[in-house]
């Protein structure tokens, strides 16, 4: 029997984007398919961060940004004057590199984003809170201390926290760019765990300066140097057999 083909919930053509006079993506072309987990590699300066801002429209906060092209969300144009930024970035979710959680509860930080959406009943709110927190592997560390701050977090508890604020606003997408930057040896394959869990209900988009952890963590990859998607495959080819030679260069390390 043939397999059903998954339509993509991104599909990207001839994506160019330019802050100001300089240009940051060149001729981008791909699809994100859903409940997988796509990772762009490459080094410092090549465009990841931008690409994944343009994904979730937060390059709408810099005055500077202008784009050619195509970006559709489940079919639809993703910049349509009818879709507001602030819909979308509720359901194309980020986690940053650096944890950014509210100067409030841990609680609190993890129903602001159900408030968001409309949710305003208490027993509602534990629910989504709680489930939100076991996704994100924090609810054992912290379900005693929910109405405690959120500063008394370690680094890497505070950035699980982050992961449950963007689940509790029940998105559909999830980036995570760089999302182990700034974790230690020990935070960074708890992170990498929540990711694998996750991509059963989500579709996750990860950004990474670290190769075998894209190689890890990832379905899918694609190599961008220099503002180009050099490659863009399953991850497996993409790591052990690259059609490009800038590609093979950059997975083994000579890049």
């Amino acid at each position: 029997m043939q397999s059903q083909k998954t339509d993509p919930i991104l599909h990207i053509h001839d994506l160019n984007v330019w802050y100001g006079k300089s240009q940051i993506l060149k001729n981008l072309t791909f699809d994100v398919l859903p409940r997988q987990v796509t990772a762009f590699i490459g080094p410092s300066n090549s465009g990841k961060t931008t690409l994944v801002r343009c994904l979730n429209r937060l390059n709408d906060l810099n005055v500077n940004f202008r784009y050619t092209g195509k970006i559709l969300y489940k079919d639809e144009n993703l910049y349509a004057p009818q879709l507001k930024a602030a819909k979308i970035a509720q359901q194309i979710g980020m986690v940053f590199q650096k944890p950014i959680p509210f100067r409030k509860s841990i609680y609190e930080n993890v129903a602001y984003s159900a408030r968001l959406r409309g949710i305003k009943q208490s027993d509602q709110l534990d629910t989504i809170v709680e489930e939100s927190l076991r996704k994100a592997q924090l609810w054992d560390e912290v379900y005693k201390h929910l109405h405690t701050s959120s500063d008394a977090l370690s680094n890497g508890q505070q950035q699980r926290l982050c992961i449950a604020r963007a689940l509790a606003g029940d998105p559909e997408i999830l980036i995570f760019d760089e999302p182990c930057e700034q974790l230690d040896a020990a935070e960074t394959p708890k992170l990498e765990a929540i990711v694998q869990n996750l991509k059963s209900h989500y579709t996750l988009i990860f950004v990474t300066n670290k190769r075998r952890q894209a190689a890890r963590v990832s379905d899918v990859a694609g190599f961008l140097y220099n503002g180009e998607l050099v490659e863009f495959g399953q991850t497996e080819q993409i790591f052990t057999n690259p059609i490009d030679k800038r590609t093979e260069n950059y997975v083994t390390g000579r890049l």
